[in-house]
């Protein structure tokens, strides 16, 4: 799996350098650019410093050739769901959509790899990684929304 590291600058709306003291969730969204890449959606994360009204970010974006950019520590804080009992206990992953819309079986691939990966790493519990919607009903990832055996299918790929 090629990951590479594009950190936020610092920001209130982004990237806090506030620490995650113990992480238990794995919480996987998605970006709502249909065709944008996962450089292109951490350059909009990027500009969110310069909006008063806007907060959001994760620690991994993947892009639909399965690249996965790491774009805030695994030590530090992501404002992924904008709720601080699962904001402060998580990694957040963000899906890149395709043109239609969808996402690309590297993606999906690369996804199955990080989860099985971050897992290990925290022991954390399958049941314990959720989606976006599970959290603050915002439709994120959709194709998980509408298919949730698709997560339990991706938790389990790859051991």
């Amino acid at each position: 799996m090629n990951i590479k590291k594009y950190y936020l600058t610092k920001s209130l709306n982004t990237r806090r350098f506030e620490k995650i003291n113990e992480v238990k969730y794995i919480i996987i969204t998605s970006s709502k650019y249909k065709g944008f890449s996962a450089l292109k959606n951490r350059n909009i994360i990027e500009k969110l410093k310069y909006k008063e009204d806007k907060e959001f970010s994760c620690h991994y974006i993947i892009d639909t050739d399965g690249t996965v950019l790491n774009i805030i520590p695994e030590k530090e804080k992501a404002l992924c769901s904008r709720i601080a009992n699962f904001d402060d206990k998580s990694i957040s992953i963000m899906l890149t959509l395709n043109k239609n819309g969808n996402y690309d079986e590297l993606e999906i691939f690369s996804l199955a790899k990080l989860i099985n990966s971050i897992k290990k790493r925290y022991n954390i519990k399958s049941e314990n990684v959720l989606t976006e919607f599970e959290i603050n009903s915002s439709r994120k990832p959709i194709l998980f929304c509408d298919e949730p055996i698709l997560l339990w299918q991706i938790n389990n790929a790859i051991k």
